[in-house]
């Protein structure tokens, strides 16, 4: 088993509109969001589990940017780290049979993992 891991980050706005806190419902702030990539494959394709540029361009797509603007959903760390999953996994060069874990630190101490 071959196991791809990348730590990358990106600095973001958002608001969220059903947040639990008022602060986070009433103004746009921003985070530095932690990302820990880790991908498992039996198999390698082309010599390699994916090419860490590919995965680092899904990423960066959300860099410096207002996160409400840009994505059809509450930007919430969770849904956050569910679309990059899904944007990762669907990468034409890795393997339909990878295992895909993203994991997302909004601050030094909360951070949320999603994988299958």
């Amino acid at each position: 088993m071959y196991t791809f891991k990348l730590r990358h980050q990106f600095c973001a706005a958002h608001q969220l509109t059903n947040a639990y806190s008022e602060e986070c419902n009433v103004s746009v702030h921003g985070h530095t969001f932690k990302i820990l990539v880790q991908i498992q494959v039996k198999e390698l394709v082309g010599g390699m589990v994916v090419d860490f540029k590919k995965v680092k361009e899904v990423i960066n797509q959300l860099d410096h940017k207002n996160l409400n603007e840009i994505l059809d959903f509450e930007p919430t760390a969770e849904n956050i780290t569910k679309y990059l999953y899904d944007k990762i996994h669907d990468i034409p060069d890795l393997s339909e049979l990878a295992l895909v874990e993203v994991t997302i630190w909004e601050s030094d101490n909360a951070s949320i993992t999603y994988s299958i």
